[in-house]
């Protein structure tokens, strides 16, 4: 028989502390969801009270939020530049991570180091810049302008960096020998390997580009071609005092990226904890 560990009284203490801080601190970072979804039931009197939950929930915050005129445009814009902007990073910081890693080519340490600097210029100090390039590229108003900085990111291409070094130059080689182009190689052996820091940097730049806020506000001054953060600020629900409808739209816009999350927590775990 297995023989049961029995814990000293100080043990216990400091378990059951561990687990009384982890709680809390659990209530602390679920607390504004869980009043965000529960206010979305809130009719205009409930918000003058201090409440968590309403006693007669109104369902039509969500039919309001819903047929809003621009609601769908602003989902479709956000959804669209988003999933766009995630796959085209993350082919654009593979290949460049591969050609850091594996391949030789004059001035590589000198591109590298130019790109690595690159993370301590503040996004502010180029605003100006990037917007008036824009411009001038004719791409206000379009899904190319909002995602036009969002197609690289040198703390992601370390990241695949990194991964790409653990698995060695052994495959390459071999697959080198056996004719195979770089392009296979990178996706029938380096992408599988490297599945979980490839998901990461993906979900990362799809999460980020849809929460991006000032840039589509910047790009964008027609309310169809707008995005769902610079659109909820616009629908009006708060201005006519039906507070409940916008909380409503929130619920919608988080609720899939929660259910994201979820999905895929152990494949994050695994890149995380492999780096």
């Amino acid at each position: 028989m297995r023989k049961r560990v029995q814990r000293r009284p100080f043990d216990t203490f400091k378990y059951i502390l561990r687990k009384v801080i982890l709680l809390l601190l659990a209530v602390i970072v679920a607390f504004p969801l869980l009043y965000m979804f529960s206010s979305s039931f809130f009719s205009p009197k409930d918000f003058n009270n201090l409440r968590l939950f309403t006693v007669t929930p109104r369902w039509s915050n969500y039919a309001k939020a819903l047929g809003h005129g621009y609601f769908g445009s602003f989902i479709f814009n956000s959804i669209g530049t988003s999933v766009l902007a995630a796959l085209i990073r993350t082919c654009v910081v593979v290949l460049a991570a591969f050609a850091f890693t594996h391949l030789r080519f004059k001035g590589k340490n000198l591109i590298l180091g130019a790109l690595v600097l690159t993370l301590f210029v503040p996004q502010e100090a180029i605003l100006y810049q990037n917007y008036k390039t824009v411009a001038t590229l004719g791409m206000l108003n379009t899904w190319a302008g909002i995602i036009a900085t969002s197609l690289f990111s040198a703390a992601q291409m370390l990241l695949l960096m990194g991964s790409f070094v653990s698995h060695g130059m052994q495959a390459y080689d071999a697959a080198r020998i056996d004719g195979a182009s770089d392009i296979r190689y990178i996706w029938d052996v380096l992408l599988p390997l490297s599945g979980p820091a490839v998901l990461t940097v993906m979900i990362q730049t799809l999460i980020t580009t849809f929460n991006n806020y000032l840039w589509p506000l910047l790009v964008t001054n027609r309310p169809r071609s707008r995005t769902i953060q610079v659109g909820i600020t616009m629908l009006g629900f708060s201005e006519s005092g039906e507070t409940g409808a916008q909380m409503a739209a929130l619920v919608m816009v988080t609720v899939p990226f929660l259910v994201i999350m979820a999905l895929a927590k152990k494949r994050i775990e695994t890149a995380l904890i492999s780096k």
